[in-house]
């Protein structure tokens, strides 16, 4: 079972108000047990004085017995003085205790010098004297009386008063300590709140400790630990987020290699099926058949060139992708790079009938390997030679990008279907397939073009635009 929860403020009030407590309450039973004897004491200590005092008074002067009268109307008390014959020197004329009947010795204390306490009562009335004697110097001899009663009540009142006082005293400082507790506890219960938020993974929330002590210490550490915290959970996160998107890519690099495995299967079954095939057609050959046997034995050298080409572009891209391939930079103008290109395909593109312009700036000069960004240059015009149609148009442009030069490479025909232009970059991804196995093209050329550009860190890409597809490969400014 649960146990129900205390405030500290509570825990506090009750604590320091139970103290305080016991504190008055001992303070009381002190008083109690010992404020009479200390009373009793005091007054023997003033009687002794007394005694002192009137020893040092001579009895012959005239006014001898107003100076004791005084004595006795200032301390309360009552005097009586002989001779060492026994006979009165000073008699008081207060109304002794004699009146109140038969008298009893309650308690005698004798000292050294033959002077003495002893506490006596009146057995009538219970009245109790404290009665001091001591021989004066002077040869003469004093006894005091003080009623004892009146110093008991006394005591009596000064305990019913401090019991009185101490009741307001408990209760006010109780109040205190109820509204100190809050402004103590109020620092502690917003570092609860925070710490609470904190457990929760919110560290929005902070500890307003302006006190310089413990506690405004303990704030700044709370802050502290809340911005560390934070700061971890941040970079965390952003490693679980870096995590997962390796995991992502992992993921889909291995949906690309059994792609690729696959893809590269399917290529070399059918080649290597028609060479078996065409083969075996020749082993059962009879005479005469020398014309077939040269017919199958171009099959086999065809389909033999066709594997051989793919596993060459294999080798390349693999090259590429795997950074095994260094760049040979150099500097180079552009527009001679893009016209001299052309010039080796014009016989290519006339036995096609297909038109192609250029309009590149004579002073713009890019570094790279040269011989791969003219693969990158290839493979686009082979593309756009595979997929043109309309006008059979092809363009190549450039444009200072600042830092470098984009070439764009345009071909009239169909656009690219949005499903299709984020995967024409993978290997062996044909948009069309039917046209790309027709045309003996295995889908690595664009897959070479984004292994090159990204081993020159620039970039790539593919746009649909009026009457056709625009291409781009950026080539860095030369310094």
């Amino acid at each position: 079972m649960k146990k129900p929860s205390v405030s500290i403020r509570f825990k506090l009030f009750a604590q320091v108000g139970a103290i305080l407590t016991l504190a008055i309450l001992a303070f009381l039973a002190i008083n109690y047990w010992y404020l009479g004897d200390v009373y009793v004491e005091t007054e023997k200590n003033s009687m002794v004085q007394l005694a002192e005092t009137v020893s040092s008074v001579d009895a012959s002067r005239d006014d001898y017995e107003a100076v004791m009268n005084q004595y006795e109307n200032d301390n309360s008390v009552i005097i009586n003085v002989y001779s060492d014959d026994g006979e009165f020197i000073y008699e008081s004329h207060v109304v002794f205790m004699n009146n109140y009947g038969r008298i009893s010795v309650e308690e005698r204390q004798e000292n050294e010098d033959g002077s003495y306490f002893e506490i006596q009562q009146a057995q009538k009335n219970n009245i109790q004297y404290i009665v001091y004697y001591k021989p004066l110097d002077n040869g003469n001899e004093i006894e005091m009386f003080s009623r004892k009663d009146i110093i008991d009540e006394n005591v009596r009142i000064a305990m019913n008063f401090m019991g009185f006082t101490a009741v307001i005293a408990v209760f006010v400082t109780l109040l205190a300590i109820f509204i100190y507790s809050g402004r103590f506890t109020r620092p502690l219960i917003k570092m609860s709140e925070v710490t609470k938020r904190m457990a929760k993974l919110d560290f929005s929330r902070k500890v307003n400790a302006k006190q310089n002590d413990e506690i405004g210490k303990l704030g700044k550490s709370i802050n502290n630990l809340s911005d560390s915290l934070n700061e971890a959970l941040v970079d965390l996160n952003e490693k679980n987020k870096r995590l997962l998107d390796e995991v992502e890519q992992e993921k889909k690099l291995d949906s690309i290699r059994k792609s690729f495995v696959s893809n590269v299967s399917h290529e070399l079954k059918t080649p290597i099926s028609i060479i078996q095939g065409y083969a075996e057609g020749l082993k059962l050959m009879t005479e005469g058949g020398e014309k077939e046997a040269a017919e199958y034995c171009d099959v086999i050298m065809h389909e033999t060139e066709k594997m051989n080409e793919l596993v060459l572009q294999l080798l390349e891209l693999s090259s590429l992708e795997s950074g095994g391939n260094q760049l040979n930079a150099e500097t180079f103008n552009i527009s001679d790079f893009v016209t001299g290109y052309f010039k080796g395909m014009k016989i290519v593109l006339d036995e096609k009938d297909i038109k192609y312009e250029t309009d590149i700036n004579p002073e713009f000069t890019g570094t790279g390997d040269k011989v791969k960004l003219n693969m990158v240059l290839n493979n686009y015009v082979s593309n756009a030679i595979s997929h043109i149609s309309g006008e059979r148009l092809i363009r190549v442009n450039a444009e200072d990008m600042g830092e470098s030069i984009r070439i764009y490479v345009f071909n009239t025909g169909e656009h690219i279907k949005d499903e299709d232009i984020e995967n024409i970059w993978q290997s062996f991804y044909r948009a069309d397939k039917s046209r790309s196995r027709k045309e003996g093209r295995f889908g690595l050329g664009l897959s070479i073009v984004s292994a090159i550009c990204n081993l020159h860190s620039t970039e790539y890409g593919v746009e649909n635009v009026e009457n056709g597809v625009r291409f781009f490969f950026d080539i860095k400014k030369a310094d």
